[in-house]
């Protein structure tokens, strides 16, 4: 048995502070909640005894801050993706998410598609619609320069779930993992 591990990207100062004033103004607005900016990299199942810093440290290794092209902000049904910053493929964020599956007690069947997240909330698609239609982004691109690694309960379908998520190790680009 293991435990369900998420990897977290997180972006550089400036640009976390505009996704978090972007995720607590729709949360205040539409009775969601608010959660740290992030793109999810991985997510599957670790063994107990797995040392998560070392695989970090290894899957970051000689990487330093970078940054995603946005492509725009999209919605869907899906609770985790209410509401969403869809970025474009990158090389270096396709090497990190497969060396960190390749150190996976049982390889999940994970999908990169990078996005950060802006609501979790179900929503009718012409509100979720509306909502898309009025963020403006600042740039084309965002910056990241933090790894973390979160303990996840199995599910992430309603607040409770991400309630559950717990910060466990965070990795600065470049840079050690405590």
């Amino acid at each position: 048995m293991g435990q369900k591990v998420a990897f977290w990207l997180i972006p550089a100062t400036a640009d976390r502070i505009f996704f978090q004033e972007a995720i607590d103004r729709l949360a205040e607005n539409y009775a969601a909640f608010s959660f740290t900016p992030h793109v999810t990299i991985y997510w599957g199942e670790f063994a107990d005894d797995a040392s998560l810093t070392e695989i970090l440290e290894q899957a970051v290794r000689g990487i330093n801050a970078f940054s995603l092209q946005c492509d725009r902000v999209l919605y869907t049904d899906q609770f985790t993706k209410t509401l969403f910053v869809q970025f474009h493929p990158s090389i270096i964020l396709s090497q990190i998410t497969e060396s960190i599956r390749n150190h996976s007690q049982s390889p999940a069947d994970f999908t990169l598609n990078p996005h950060l997240s802006l609501m979790y909330k179900h929503l009718d698609a012409d509100v979720k619609q509306s909502i898309a239609a009025t963020i403006s982004l600042p740039r084309t691109e965002v910056f990241f320069d933090e790894i973390q690694v979160l303990l996840t309960p199995d599910t992430a379908q309603s607040q409770a779930d991400i309630e559950n998520i717990t910060s466990v190790i965070s990795c600065q680009l470049p840079g050690s993992c405590e």
